[in-house]
């Protein structure tokens, strides 16, 4: 870190904490312990200061939007770009900024001190509405009139009010000692409430898929590959509204044959290790090369998930579906074994087949028909898997709750004509989905 950011930090520190007017440029210096004479030959006084503050703020917002394809300025110098901005980005975006407020230092910093000195500075009341206030809420207005133009009687304003009010509500509650998860858990359940409702009036998934981009996957070829309920729909919906952007480096752990690894390179650009300890790496390379996918975006890796060949930090994300139950039971294997491989501030995805309820005391008769008792101890309900990775330190815990996919994957697999699939007929037939589910989890490195 150069001296200009020591001295942009230290003084929004202490802007966040006593506010700008309370500042002086003595204090700045005092808090680096250097003389002024040596501040001024980097910034000429504290409006500099503040200046450079502002430019970072305008220019990390910029980004923020871009990397969630979203607009990065007002409707009337970009019309084009809101109407093509659908509710799934829009909701990724603002979980990204739910958590860029509360947890990046810089931002938090600068959300307190425009907070805390708008009620005193005209200046700081127009930042504050700006950024958190009135700016957010008509940007959303000006969204939702774009997504409801076709004519759904819905008032953009009111919408906006009620999407954009539960957030600014959750942002302050962060700041509530103790609450901080408890904030993330309920933006959760609202973002997903919110959607879910917006969905019924624009009429989505009543007359289209509910799996959009697995219907381009849903080929007899492509379907014979699969080694259990439907791993591209599940994926689907576990990356909805996801957060890793395009281009970033994922792990595929527990990858089998591929049909994922190249899911998440075709539908949403990342850069994929297709990790797998069973599957054979030059098989999967050219099905991959079949795909349309040359090495620099799918590499495959024999690996072994409890022993991972990478270097620490090396994925911005790592995405599991219907593997992680097999080998991340143990307490221990989250924090030890697989959280050094992600980069602060990247994301864990997971989607594993669980119980509604666990019942391994007494297990019904129905799932016996297919599975040993054995088999069955892989697969646990919401709670013990919320038990396994709260034992982690140093994550967010984002979701952990039950998906939807279920009936949908289960009929995919079962018609299939392999073993495996004919052997699981046994139970499903007898009517052992009703004790199943599939879980999702996803997780955040602090």
């Amino acid at each position: 870190m150069n001296t200009k950011e020591r001295i942009l930090l230290a003084a929004l520190d202490l802007f966040s904490r006593d506010g700008y007017e309370a500042v002086s440029v003595s204090m700045i210096a005092e808090a680096l312990d250097m003389t002024k004479g040596a501040l001024y030959k980097h910034y000429e006084n504290k409006r500099e200061i503040f200046d450079s503050i502002i430019r970072r703020m305008e220019q990390q917002d910029y980004e923020n939007a871009k990397r969630f394809e979203v607009p990065t300025d007002l409707f009337e110098h970009m019309p084009e770009a809101y109407r093509k901005t659908g509710l799934e980005k829009l909701a990724g975006f603002t979980l990204a900024q739910f958590l860029y407020w509360t947890g990046d230092p810089f931002a938090s910093r600068f959300r307190k001190m425009i907070t805390l000195e708008q009620f005193r500075n005209p200046e700081m009341n127009a930042l504050y509405q700006q950024y958190l206030g009135t700016g957010p809420l008509k940007y959303t207005e000006d969204l939702f009139r774009e997504i409801f133009s076709a004519g759904h009687g819905a008032d953009p304003r009111q919408l906006a009010l009620e999407f954009y009010g539960p957030v600014l509500a959750l942002i302050d509650m962060y700041e509530a000692s103790g609450l901080e998860k408890e904030a993330e858990r309920m933006l959760g359940v609202h973002m997903e409430g919110f959607i879910r409702r917006m969905a019924e009036i624009c009429g989505a998934g009543k007359d289209g898929p509910m799996y959009p981009r697995s219907e381009k996957y849903s080929s007899p070829e492509l379907m014979r590959m699969i080694m259990g309920p439907n791993p591209i729909k599940l994926e689907e919906e576990l990356l909805r509204n996801n957060m890793i952007k395009p281009g970033s480096v994922v792990c595929d752990l527990g990858s089998g044959n591929g049909l994922t690894s190249v899911f998440m390179a075709k539908e949403y650009g990342f850069k994929v290790y297709a990790a797998d300890l069973w599957s054979d790496p030059e098989e999967n390379r050219r099905f991959f090369v079949s795909q349309g996918l040359l090495g620099n975006r799918i590499v495959p890796v024999k690996a072994d998930a409890t022993a991972l060949p990478f270097d620490k930090e090396f994925f911005d994300a790592v995405v599991s579906v219907d593997s992680y139950n097999y080998f991340g039971r143990d307490k221990n294997y989250l924090g030890d074994k697989l959280l050094p491989f992600v980069k602060p501030g990247g994301y864990i995805y997971i989607a594993i087949p669980g119980m509604k309820k666990d019942c391994h005391d007494a297990l019904p008769e129905e799932l016996l028909l297919s599975w040993t008792p054995e088999q069955l101890d892989f697969m646990h309900d919401v709670d013990y898997w919320r038990g396994i990775i709260e034992c982690t330190d140093g994550i967010e815990i984002i979701s952990v709750k039950e998906m939807k996919s279920n009936e949908e994957v289960w009929r995919d697999w079962l018609m299939q004509d392999n073993q495996y699939a004919v052997g699981d007929r046994k139970s499903m037939e007898a009517g052992a989905g009703k004790y199943l589910n599939f879980i999702e989890m996803i997780i955040r490195k602090k």
